[in-house]
């Protein structure tokens, strides 16, 4: 477990954030400089013969922060009587299809952009040995605000230590959020580094498309699917207004043999990233040419999904995590509302 590097008096936490199954995420100020932070919480009762899971992501962090503007970065971290606290940069700007969607229109170029520099923060944290394990959506924060502000890789609790080659096959077991993991997760077959470009893969279909390739009516069935790599760019009118050259590199992501799947190097070397003009289709009713909104249909899809999951959370799933999961509920949440409501300053 961490040591303690800090005196705990010299932040003072503020709102809960977020909550995750093992720590809640509470924005903290430094009292001194009065800068602001994102404050992983972790309960040290929670984590008892989990300590491996802590030790292991302050190593990986160590290993990228401060090395890369589209990572976040660990500043700190001590220990209290009860509890462990992370520091990281406060991603204050939103998660990604957040901002896509407050956003007036959304087109293929700026998919586009935005895969280009997740990709090159991807093929840095690998390049460092690492392999991040859970990207998706929700993993990719913006910094601040700001229309241009930079957008972040979060969250590297799933993250391992890796060898630098690409066919250095490490971990074996289930892990990430079921929609974005790739085939030999599920078949425990051993994986590596081609798990985040399959990721990248689901991510990119995403921003284009506004829902995962592999989305089934039960786990079960996607999984099922991905494995196989059965997928479609249907219906064929959301896909019409995307390029050829985008979906090519969405199936090269989506390779199923990790050993034939690109690296995050060469992905980056593909026509729809590298190219010096964009590619896109053009709007019909533009004067100019210029590319078609993406948005209306994306937005469609999100409106739909969303009413789709709050009905089946509400009869389905919410009955069967109840059964299963009923006692460990009850101690998480116990830890983490003892962790909430220490008071470190």
């Amino acid at each position: 477990m961490p040591s303690s590097v800090t005196v705990p008096c010299q932040y003072r936490t503020g709102k809960t954030l977020g909550s995750g199954t093992y720590a809640i995420v509470k924005e903290a100020v430094h009292i001194k400089t009065g800068k602001y932070y994102a404050c992983k919480v972790i309960n040290k009762k929670l984590m008892e013969g989990r300590e491996f899971m802590v030790r292991n992501e302050i190593a990986v962090l160590k290993r990228v922060s401060s090395g890369h503007s589209n990572i976040v970065t660990l500043y700190d971290y001590f220990e209290t009587t009860n509890n462990l606290y992370l520091c990281f940069d406060l991603c204050s700007g939103g998660e990604l299809f957040d901002r896509i969607c407050a956003k007036g229109n959304y087109h293929e170029p700026d998919a586009a952009a935005l895969v280009r520099t997740i990709m090159k923060a991807v093929q840095y944290i690998h390049d460092s040995g690492i392999v991040h394990r859970d990207l998706k959506p929700e993993n990719l924060l913006f910094r601040t605000p700001a229309e241009d502000a930079d957008i972040m890789i979060a969250d590297f609790g799933l993250s391992r230590v890796h060898g630098r080659r690409k066919s250095s096959i490490c971990f074996t077991e289930i892990c990430g959020t079921p929609g974005y993991m790739a085939p030999e997760i599920f078949k425990k077959t051993g994986h590596g580094k081609p798990v985040d470009i399959w990721a990248m893969g689901v991510i990119t279909y995403f921003l284009l498309g506004g829902y995962t390739p592999f989305d089934r009516d039960n786990q079960q069935l996607e999984m099922q699917a991905i494995i196989a790599g059965d997928y479609k760019f249907e219906p064929a009118e959301y896909w019409a207004n995307v390029s050829d050259v985008a979906k090519d590199f969405v199936s090269n992501c989506l390779t199923v043999d990790p050993k034939k799947r690109p690296t995050a190097a060469e992905m980056l070397e593909h026509g729809w990233l590298a190219d010096e003009k964009p590619h896109y289709v053009p709007d019909p009713e533009s004067p100019t040419g210029g590319p078609t909104d993406l948005l209306p249909h994306i937005q469609k899809r999100l409106d739909a999904k969303s009413r789709f999951r709050r009905a089946v959370w509400g009869i389905t799933a919410m009955r069967r995590l109840a059964r299963v999961r009923a006692n460990f509920k009850r101690t998480v949440n116990k830890y983490k509302e003892e962790s909430e409501k220490e008071e470190i300053n």
